[in-house]
């Protein structure tokens, strides 16, 4: 069959077909100018069949007009239309390139599983970027059109073989919908997996919002190779009511936590909630992709076009050249290889409000913005004020006959029995250009309810694109097919659609009708199974242990100490009796803690785990501890007028206690109001018990025990905010906070102990200036140790979290006079009597100690406040000792230590410091001894 030669069309000479859609016929064409400059287009003519549809008509020359009134770098432009032989048309440049659909498959079929983010971040930010201008854009009178695509997806965003990325097909879809209103009322316009939740509830309220959603769908689609929601339209339209779809992480692990915030942001259900602007989703786009791939350019884009059609450029004579840098970078996208981010998150340009973390994250109720004027298109002309734009005629437009039907039965209200009747425009039979990959069925991709005349006549091909694609299948436009007349009215295509879904649904309905039977059968006689199994097990097969079996999991240690006498604790209770003494309960298989005290001696302290029943005896070798210095006691003679005179009461207290007398006449006085051989009954009891939490300086050996030196701070007032454990925070403090009067004491410097199950090394430590992350936190906590009272505290600290770059921080205060802390005594443990003009190594054992039973439970850290004769001391020196260090600790006069925990019940164990007087040594023997310490920071 000999080709059809270029067909003259008013001044364009149609050239070739390039596809045919049910709305339009697409043709490549060729403009001639004066003195015959030419200029390459394209011509979309209107279907025959429509030039009736007055209301259409008018709707598409009033969009055309106004899409022709845009000029945007992201836009392709509209540069004519008019009518030419009572055929509408309308003129467009011509992109050579592929539509996005063409390239998303393309490059899936070259073995890129995933679309290369830095791309995908490029294309969606310019897509946003064209979306954007149109929203904005503004008409002769100075008002905003208000203009909203409502059709934005794949097949509507062309990639040029330049690199550059085009959005076409503005207000088509509300040009379609003139048809569409007439027939089917309130049906759906648009490619239903791209509705925005607003869309697919039929609302016509739509604004910007609506083409963000789509664009964070479009976006979704390249990163993770599929759309969010697949199926049919009655099983996906309530999961886009709902946002039930997979988080992009789940579809492609690859993708960062901040795009996938973004995402979410763009596809939030509540459109208060998305980003309010396509300008706004443009600049994190772009932000992202800037941050992560610094190296990254346009022409990225530009090489990949050539490298996915290399055939088709080819064959229009053009080189398609690829760099060998970009050939090994498309080597590393094929094999799945992610390059690391680089730099830092930065906070977004824009003020945005914090919004959902992922798409499927549903927004607040009763925010939909009803409220907003509606937005779905163009302002309409008035009828008559442009010749070009007035309405055809019922009479003289074409008409659709039937002549098996009698006239009587055609003619009707409207319709006049004689009216003329002419036929419309043939359409020109131009030879198809080559098909392409491009060809999608346009019923899997419209709605079924779409332009019912329109759907009849749709070919394979979805889109009425102005793209060439030189490689395109001969494709024909089929005429409208004949309406049978059911006697109330003519069926149409769109009640056939009906009809089907109708059935489909009576029989996916009966089938879960069905399924549901079988499964609630299928689980109640599982339930009884398992009923009858446990009550098998346990009448029949579970027995009670003999009593030697529990038995043989405990046994009996025998310990001594020397000297005897002793005190004897195992596994945190206290064993009746001194040494010598037999212990019961040793639990074999297990860790047990021993620890004997004795008034004058250093506790002795013992972790061991049996492994049989036979234990050999234990003997406890008890330190002596130096001697304290006799007390002062104060006496006062006594004479004959005890009711006159005043005694004089040396080193007593001023509230002073009650007082005893000798033989002699003197007065002694007793602390507390007690006699002197109560009061020494009373301290040599409680000495085992003040030797856990007071140490006094000579001692070579400074022990910390979880159980006893543990301070539980919820007992305690301090700072503290809720937080989400499965997040990370960076954390920092601004402002300082005086713990003392006097200059130099400020600090912006606080512990931190953090609620949740995450290790214990890990719960507490120091926060400054400084940003450090905390992760597993239910619940943070704030506050510095303080000895004075809160009477001469003054300033305030503020703690900052941050979340993520893309959303606000938070922040909470702690306050010097209502958060500082004040330890009580039996929750730490206090080494007094150092020198501060000498200088002490401390070195912290690897000894085995945990605040909690498991393996997060285990501590190699305490927390110890240094105070010296200065004031500024008080704050200078909160700091962490770890296991397997050493320390230098100068200008010290006590030192006080202790483990911030949640409860005491569960601790065990302890840590040994060995303390060593440097300050006789070299400065060489010295530094020999810091070797890999950590030292102290004034």
């Amino acid at each position: 069959m000999a080709e059809s030669p270029p067909q003259q069309f008013g001044k364009y000479v149609l050239l070739s077909k390039i596809a045919a859609g049910g709305m339009a016929v697409t043709y490549r064409a060729r403009m001639t100018g004066a003195a015959g400059v030419t200029k390459p287009c394209v011509i979309k003519q209107i279907l025959p069949h429509f030039v009736d549809e007055a209301d259409f008509v008018e709707m598409f020359i009033g969009e055309a007009r106004l899409v022709a009134s845009m000029s945007h770098s992201n836009i392709a432009q509209v540069f004519d239309f008019g009518e030419v032989g009572g055929q509408y048309f309308i003129a467009m440049e011509l992109v050579q390139g592929q539509p996005l659909s063409k390239v998303l498959r393309r490059a899936q079929r070259a073995g890129m599983g995933f679309f290369p983010e830095p791309l995908a971040l490029h294309v969606a930010s310019k897509l946003c970027d064209g979306l954007d201008y149109a929203h904005r854009h503004v008409g002769e009178d100075g008002v905003e059109m208000g203009l909203v695509h409502r059709d934005v997806s794949p097949d509507n965003v062309l990639i040029s073989y330049e690199g550059e990325v085009k959005v076409i097909d503005f207000g088509i879809a509300k040009a379609t919908s003139a048809v569409e209103a007439k027939t089917s009322p309130g049906t759906l316009k648009g490619k239903y997996p791209y509705f925005a939740p607003e869309q697919a509830q039929g609302r016509q309220d739509l604004d910007a919002r609506t083409d963000v959603y789509a664009a964070g769908v479009v976006l979704y689609e390249m990163v993770c190779g599929k759309r969010p929601y697949e199926g049919e339209f009655v099983t996906v339209l309530p999961r886009i009511l709902t946002g039930d779809c997979l988080p992009p992480s789940a579809n492609n692990p690859t993708v960062s936590p901040d795009l996938e915030v973004v995402i979410g942001n763009a596809m939030a259900i509540d459109r208060e909630a998305r980003y309010q602007t396509a300008k706004e989703l443009s600049e994190s786009l772009v932000e992202l992709l800037y941050r992560d791939n610094p190296r990254f350019t346009p022409t990225m884009l530009s090489q990949l076009m050539a490298y996915l059609f290399a055939e088709e450029l080819m064959a229009e004579g053009r080189k398609a050249e690829v760099s060998a840098a970009f050939k090994e970078q498309v080597a590393l996208w094929q094999a799945g290889i992610v390059e690391p981010s680089q730099g830092r998150a930065r906070p977004l340009s824009s003020g945005s409000v914090s919004r959902p973390s992922s798409a499927g994250m549903r927004s607040r109720p009763g925010s939909e913005g009803g409220a907003r004027p509606p937005s779905d298109g163009a302002r309409r002309s008035a009828p008559g004020s442009n010749p070009d734009m007035r309405k055809v005629s019922s009479a003289g437009g074409r008409r659709a006959t039937n002549s098996g039907i009698p006239r009587a039965e055609t003619t009707g209200p409207g319709r006049k029995s004689g009216a003329y009747e002419r036929p419309g425009p043939p359409v020109p039979e131009l030879p198809d250009e080559p098909a392409t990959d491009a060809g999608i069925d346009i019923l899997k991709t419209y709605v079924p309810t779409v332009v019912p005349a329109a759907v009849a006549a749709m070919g394979d091909d979805p889109r009425d694109t102005p793209v060439e694609v030189p490689v395109v299948t001969a494709q024909t436009v089929a005429p409208p097919p004949a309406r049978a007349f059911t006697g109330t009215g003519f069926r149409t295509a769109a009640d056939e659609a009906r009809e089907k879904l109708a059935r489909e649904e009576a029989e996916r309905g009966a089938k879960r009708q069905k399924d549901m039977r079988t499964m609630t059968l299928y689980m109640f006689g599982s339930a009884i199974v398992l009923l009858f199994v446990a009550l098998f097990y346990h009448f029949v097969i579970k027995s009670d242990p003999p009593p030697e079996a529990v038995v043989s999991h405990t046994t009996t240690l025998r310990i001594t100490s020397t000297p005897a006498g002793a005190s004897v604790n195992l596994n945190g209770k206290d064993v009746p009796g001194k040494t010598p003494v037999t212990l019961e309960g040793v639990r074999v298989g297990e860790a047990n803690t021993l620890a004997l005290t004795m008034p004058g001696y250093s506790t002795w302290i013992r972790r061991f785990t049996p492994a049989s029943v036979l234990l050999e005896p234990m003997n406890a070798e008890l330190e002596a501890l130096k001697p304290p210095e006799p007390a002062p006691v104060a006496v006062a003679p006594v004479d004959d007028k005890a009711d006159d005179d005043v005694v004089s009461l040396v080193g007593a207290e001023q509230d002073g206690g009650g007082v005893a007398t000798d033989d002699a006449g003197t007065v002694a006085v007793a602390a507390e109001g007690k006699p002197v051989e109560q009061q020494a009954a009373v301290e040599k009891m409680s000495a085992s018990r003040r030797a856990l939490h007071e140490v006094d300086y000579p001692t070579r050996l400074l022990v910390l025990r979880p159980q006893y030196n543990a301070a539980p701070i919820p007992e305690y007032s301090t700072a503290s905010i809720d937080l989400n454990p499965s997040l990370s925070y960076s954390v920092w403090t601004q402002g300082s906070a005086s713990l003392a009067e006097g200059r130099g004491t400020a600090s912006g410097t606080l512990v931190y102990f953090i609620e949740g199950e995450g290790p214990a090394d890990s719960s507490f430590g120091l926060l400054s200036a400084s940003t450090r992350t905390l992760k597993n936190a239910r619940k943070l906590h704030v506050f510095a140790v303080d000895d004075n009272g809160p009477e001469d505290n003054s300033g305030t600290v503020r703690v900052n979290l941050r979340q993520s770059a893309y959303v606000p921080p938070r922040s909470f205060t702690f306050d010097a006079k209502e958060h500082a802390v004040q330890l009580k005594p039996e929750h730490q443990v206090v080494l007094r009597g150092l020198n501060p003009r000498a200088t002490y190594l401390f070195t912290v054992r690897d000894d085995f100690a945990e605040v909690r039973p498991g393996a997060n439970g285990r501590i190699q850290q305490m927390l110890c406040v240094e105070r010296g004769t200065e004031p500024a001391s008080v704050r200078a020196t909160h700091r962490i000792l770890e296991t397997g260090k050493r320390y230098q600790i100068t200008d010290t006069e006590d030192l006080r230590c202790f483990f911030p925990d949640m409860k005491r019940e569960d601790n065990q164990g302890a840590l040994e410091v060995d303390i060593v007087d440097a300050t006789a040594m070299t400065r060489k023997e010295r530094a020999a001894a810091l070797k890999g310490s950590r030292r102290s920071e004034r």
